[in-house]
C-alpha cells in the first residue's frame, strides 16, 4: 500500500541539492540510511543547507562503519527533464 502525504512545499524552487556519496576502488555510490526508522533505507540527499547539515552525523557514521570516505557533492545545474502530471497523461 502506498501512502501519500501532501503537505505544502516549503521552497519556491530547488536549484541545488547535496548528495552524500561513498568512494571505493570501484567508483562512487549514493549513501542511504534508516531515516524513516529501522528496516528502511533512504538516499542521503538534501535540498537545503539545514537538511544537509542534519545529515552530516549520519554521513560520518557511515564513513566510520564502512571504512570508506563519504563526499558531500553539491549539484547546482538544473535541467527539467519531464513533468509527470496527476491526470495520467504521458510525461511531457
Amino acid at each position: 500500500m502506498t501512502v501519500v502525504l501532501t503537505p505544502p512545499n516549503e521552497q519556491l524552487r530547488i536549484d541545488e541539492v547535496w548528495l552524500f556519496v561513498s568512494i571505493d576502488e570501484n567508483g562512487e555510490g549514493l549513501c542511504a540510511g534508516p531515516l524513516m526508522g529501522p528496516g528502511t533505507l533512504v538516499p542521503l540527499v538534501a535540498a537545503d543547507k539545514v537538511r544537509r547539515d542534519a545529515l552530516m552525523p549520519l554521513a560520518r557514521q557511515i564513513a566510520e562503519l564502512s571504512g570508506k570516505p563519504v563526499k558531500v557533492v553539491k549539484m547546482s545545474a538544473r535541467t527539467e527533464e519531464m513533468t509527470i502530471t496527476p491526470d495520467g497523461r504521458p510525461p511531457q
